[in-house]
């Protein structure tokens, strides 16, 4: 007799769980996820929440003990961080809601980021903070220096790096060029094991051309320019000189305004690629960005102050009102695959 793993009575010849005890435990663990993910995305019932699950979870026989208590609270944020993304508006309640969540239960960013959630959340934070402040944080570079060694890029002084991706490939347009052709005509015997074969050979070049990978490296966006510094190749391309910016599904495509421009292209994940497109756009939509100061905060320490309301003595504000008005909206435009 096999044993339900819910309820551990026998379930049958073959079988791990009784079919009620299955339906119980599903529909405990969407009760969970909703009551987790509202509270995250609302900030609301955090004092109860952790009894509301208990409560939950055993009617449906859900493990919440030792880790997995951990686990439901992180998996309730990354799913609250996705549903912010989904109606296209990044709210300012919604990231101080958030980051209310994660320190009311002691979430560090390493277990929040197990999916890449946190990293998500820093992403929107920071083209929020573009579109609506139109300032940009003070780049960590001793973070970067722990992180990369020595920094492969060297700033102009009227610029700020904004972001940095790691181990990007980049591919560039090659082409190859080869030499085909026939010769026509047929042999014709004039004597023994002597033939003649009048007639021509024709050919011509022919061209082909294909995204090849080049080199690997650090991809990093300033305020002014991308840059690309690898083992074999290091540039930077002028933000005001991109013609067209092409998100596709496993990597952002360019085309520089030159003569004889040739597509260009940067290995990055699709989550990535919406970021990097969508950051490039609040940068070059900005009228007048302000650069950071050094005793500016850097983006870690804004998106930390943003749990006890102390942003502003971080981030030089013009204007008074208070940003959590519903009517300040920050626009999210999510970018398909090409």
């Amino acid at each position: 007799m096999g044993q339900c793993r819910y309820c551990h009575e026998n379930a049958g010849w073959f079988r791990r769980q009784h079919s009620d005890c299955q339906r119980a435990h599903a529909r405990a663990v969407a009760e969970i996820d909703r009551m987790g993910k509202d509270a995250a995305l609302r900030g609301r019932g955090l004092d109860t929440l952790l009894d509301d699950i208990r409560r939950v979870a055993a009617a449906g026989r859900v493990d919440v003990g030792g880790s997995a208590m951990q686990d439901i609270l992180v998996r309730a944020w990354g799913l609250a961080v996705d549903e912010s993304l989904e109606d296209g508006v990044f709210k300012p309640e919604e990231r101080q809601n958030l980051n209310r969540f994660r320190v009311h239960f002691g979430l560090g960013e390493d277990i929040l980021n197990r999916a890449g959630h946190f990293d998500t959340f820093r992403m929107m934070h920071l083209i929020g903070m573009i579109q609506n402040n139109e300032q940009i944080p003070r780049f960590d570079r001793r973070a970067a220096r722990a992180r990369f060694g020595r920094f492969p890029f060297n700033l102009m002084k009227s610029e700020e790096m904004v972001w940095v991706f790691r181990e990007v490939p980049y591919y560039e347009q090659v082409t190859t060029r080869e030499f085909q052709g026939s010769s026509l005509g047929v042999s014709v015997r004039v004597a023994k094991g002597v033939y003649l074969r009048p007639g021509a050979f024709r050919g011509r070049t022919v061209s082909s051309s294909s995204m090849q990978r080049t080199d690997t490296g650090t991809m990093g966006i300033t305020t002014k320019h991308i840059y690309f510094g690898g083992t074999q190749k290091a540039f930077r391309v002028r933000l005001d000189r991109i013609v067209s910016i092409m998100p596709y599904s496993d990597g952002l495509g360019i085309m520089r305004d030159r003569a004889r421009a040739k597509p260009e292209h940067f290995g990055l994940t699709e989550h990535n690629v919406w970021f990097a497109a969508n950051l490039v756009e609040a940068i070059q939509s900005a009228d007048d960005l302000a650069l950071p100061g050094s005793d500016d905060g850097t983006l870690d320490d804004i998106v930390g102050a943003m749990v006890t309301g102390d942003a502003a003595d971080i981030i030089d504000d013009d204007d008074d009102d208070d940003d959590d008005d519903d009517g300040n909206l920050v626009p999210v435009s999510v970018l398909g695959s090409s």
